[in-house]
C-alpha cells in the first residue's frame, strides 16, 4: 500500500482540503513523511480532514499556494531577502523575472 492512497487532495478557488484515509500501517509512514510535523499520532483510524484558504497572486488573482504555505515559507526565509515575491503565482514571478532581465539586456546594450 503505498501512502498516495492514504490521501486525497482537492482544491478550489477558496480553499484546498487534504483527507487523509490512514491504514493502520500508513499511519506512522504519515507522520514520518509529513514535512512540517503537522501530522502527528492523534490519526488514528479515523479520516481526518485539514482544510487550508488559498492565497491569491497580488498581480493576477489566481490562487496558487495556501495561506499556510506561504506563511512557512516565509518563517524559512532570511530576513535579508524580500519577501514580496511570495505574493506572486509562479506565472507572475517568471513574467517579472523576463521583465526585469530584459530590462537589463537593454541597459547593457545602451552602455556600448
Amino acid at each position: 500500500m503505498a501512502i498516495s492512497s492514504s490521501i486525497s487532495i482537492s482544491e478550489d478557488a477558496e480553499m484546498r482540503s487534504i483527507t487523509f484515509h490512514p491504514q493502520e500501517d500508513m499511519t506512522d509512514r504519515l507522520i514520518e513523511t509529513c514535512p512540517t510535523g503537522a501530522i502527528s499520532s492523534a490519526l488514528t483510524t479515523e479520516s481526518i480532514t485539514l482544510a487550508f484558504r488559498m492565497k491569491r497572486c497580488s498581480i493576477c488573482g489566481e490562487p496558487f499556494a495556501t495561506e499556510r504555505e506561504i506563511e512557512h515559507v516565509a518563517a524559512l526565509m532570511p530576513a535579508r531577502f524580500q519577501k514580496s515575491w511570495l505574493d506572486l503565482c509562479p506565472n507572475c514571478r517568471r513574467d517579472g523575472q523576463r521583465r526585469s532581465h530584459a530590462r537589463q539586456c537593454i541597459l547593457v546594450r545602451g552602455r556600448r
